[in-house]
């Protein structure tokens, strides 16, 4: 068993930042990309390539061949001969879309669904790219900005209540609660959502900016950009978070969501089925959304950054798909991070430099550098300066 050198994939999505993910990896953007995504995993759309003695392997690819070396008994019991999650970095520079995705029952079903309309998996009326469900965890790696779940009746009906042009809303909101307003606004035609937009962007103009904690800041960001986009509702109806560095929370299947601004590192079960609802140009159907979508209202649950050096650990969320570490190294301090892996892991340096020794030998890894551990590989983190990574692993096979 060995811990093997791994190099993502760049994903170069419109609202991605162009700076931080080259930085953090040391590339030359000379040709201003955007940089959305850094995928590291074994999803098959986007696969890692690891470096083994026998050369590089794209990491879907050595699993199939070696599936118990690479996953364990434990895993491939649950989630056959597949890595069960899916770590990414993400440089959010414009709003992505409002969206949601399914659970396990949802996401065999509509796979099924999918495959006997015959349509390809590449195809763009396909809602769904894989049989798998997609809960998903996010770290910020920057003051992160995001919308998550239904904001209580309450608390929309005074956001409503600044357009004196919305109270028809109000009052659909009084009758139906906050899910029925949002299922009523997913359906309305596009002249009339348009028509209910205009008097927000003249008031918006006219009015001062309230910063990121006010929702009228992220609807301004959009002006010129979704002028007419039914998700703009989403700032009004789904609850603002704002995090700091360090901080995470947890998007459980079903969920409505969509990240607004910042950096992160994202860790999600092994899956790719998104569905839309709006502050896109990729195809949205809002009825298979709504087919999936949990609208019940959410107070948002904040995970504190953990404390000290060391391994510390974030609330375990992702039942038995994925849980996530953070691995803080000061140089010199104490005798470094000890673990043994008990099923596959991927470590993911985002500052710093560490050696990672194990019976193997040892690995150095740099700012933006990850590897594989292999199950049952027993290692030693010290750090070259000071250190912060991430380690994602399947909590199925222990750790």
């Amino acid at each position: 068993m060995s811990a093997f050198p791994m190099h993502g994939l760049a994903q170069h999505y419109a609202w991605g930042g162009r700076r931080f993910i080259p930085g953090m990896l040391g590339l030359d953007n000379a040709g201003q990309q955007h940089f959305a995504e850094w995928w590291l995993g074994a999803h098959e759309e986007a696969p890692s390539v690891i470096a083994t003695p026998q050369g590089p392997q794209p990491l879907h690819y050595a699993i199939a061949h070696q599936p118990l070396a690479f996953l364990g008994e434990a895993v491939i019991r649950r989630h056959g001969p597949r890595l069960p999650f899916l770590m990414k970095v993400l440089d959010v520079d414009a709003p992505l879309s409002i969206q949601a995705h399914p659970d396990e029952a949802q996401a065999r079903e509509g796979f099924a669904r999918d495959n006997a309309a015959g349509l390809a998996l590449g195809d763009p009326r396909r809602n769904y790219r894989d049989p798998y469900p997609k809960p998903e965890m996010m770290v910020a790696l920057s003051p992160f900005w995001l919308l998550h779940g239904l904001r209580p009746d309450a608390q929309i009906d005074g956001l409503l209540a600044r357009q004196p042009e919305w109270q028809p809303l109000r009052e659909r909101l009084a009758r139906e609660g906050g899910a029925g307003l949002h299922r009523h606004l997913l359906r309305l035609p596009q002249e009339e959502i348009a028509a209910l937009l205009r008097p927000l962007w003249r008031r918006l103009a006219a009015d001062g900016d309230a910063g990121p904690d006010d929702p009228d800041h992220w609807a301004r960001r959009l002006v010129g950009i979704r002028t007419e986009d039914r998700g703009v509702f989403g700032c009004y109806l789904l609850n603002l978070v704002g995090l700091r560095p360090g901080e995470a929370i947890f998007q459980p299947a079903r969920l409505p969501h969509a990240y607004l601004h910042g950096r992160n590192i994202e860790l999600m079960a092994n899956s790719d089925n998104v569905l839309r609802a709006g502050l896109t140009d990729k195809p949205v159907d809002v009825e298979a959304l709504l087919a999936v979508m949990d609208d019940v209202p959410v107070s948002p649950v904040v995970m504190a950054a953990p404390d000290g050096c060391g391994l510390r650990a974030y609330p375990r969320c992702g039942g038995d798909y994925f849980a996530l570490d953070q691995l803080l190294l000061g140089e010199g301090e104490g005798e470094g991070a000890a673990w043994r892996s008990a099923g596959p892991e991927v470590l993911l340096v985002v500052d710093g430099s560490l050696s990672l020794r194990h019976a193997a030998g040892e690995l150095a890894l740099e700012q933006g550098q990850s590897a594989l551990l292999q199950p049952g590989l027993a290692c030693e983190a010290r750090a070259g300066r000071l250190a912060l990574a991430y380690r994602a692993f399947c909590p199925l096979a222990g750790g």
